[in-house]
């Protein structure tokens, strides 16, 4: 079953026995870096002269990817940044996220590891559906990880407004309050908050050797 049949949070909710949760995560760094000038020059001229809402793509080309980069960039001699690619733990927890952030690969940076972040657009501005996606892969990467207590965030995004959530042993919690785009201040020390803690995780974390 791939994560895009997963229709409503609450499938991966009851399938894998869940304990789903509305609360705050954790708040806004505000030791974190802004975004600089140019960076915001170059979004706005994005905003006024691409079709950002014209499809999943665009979407993401235009507005996700840059802005995850941007503040991935502060993170990169510890974190890898991929786009697109597979993650399957089996035959029901299998697909492609389209954004996920890990360690750096022993094998190097361009080769994925197990992710502690994953990125999911919304489809149509379907925040059910893109959390119910986005908490499959969540588990896949959990479960990969073999280290439950270890947590595994999620964004869900439509490029507007940003979701953000923690999955940590069988419970999934969401914030719900969301951040949205023209806030960019408190998005970029959202962002900053989840990528330290993941920094923090993946430097400290070592993985369980294989059953």
């Amino acid at each position: 079953m791939a994560f895009t049949n997963f229709t409503r949070v609450d499938d991966v909710v009851k399938k894998y026995r869940l304990t789903f949760v509305q609360a705050p995560l954790l708040p806004p760094d505000v030791t974190a870096p802004l975004f600089g000038d140019y960076f915001r020059d170059e979004l706005t001229f994005s905003l006024r002269k691409l079709p950002v809402g014209r499809s999943e793509i665009g979407s993401g080309e235009i507005l996700l990817f840059p802005i995850l980069r941007e503040v991935w960039k502060h993170y990169a001699e510890e974190l890898a940044l991929f786009t697109h690619e597979g993650l399957t733990f089996d035959d029901d927890l299998t697909g492609t996220p389209d954004y996920f952030v890990c360690k750096i690969s022993e094998f190097g940076q361009t080769i994925p590891d197990v992710p502690y972040l994953l990125v999911c657009e919304t489809k149509l501005d379907d925040f059910e559906k893109g959390w119910g996606q986005c908490a499959a892969a969540m588990l896949a990467a959990q479960r990969l990880n073999q280290t439950p207590e270890v947590p595994v965030h999620g964004i869900v995004t439509n490029g507007s407004a940003w979701q953000f959530g923690v999955l940590l042993g069988h419970e999934l919690t969401v914030d719900p309050i969301a951040t949205a785009l023209s806030n960019l201040d408190t998005l970029s020390q959202r962002l900053h908050a989840v990528f330290r803690a993941v920094r923090a995780r993946a430097i400290a974390h070592i993985r369980a050797p294989a059953r």
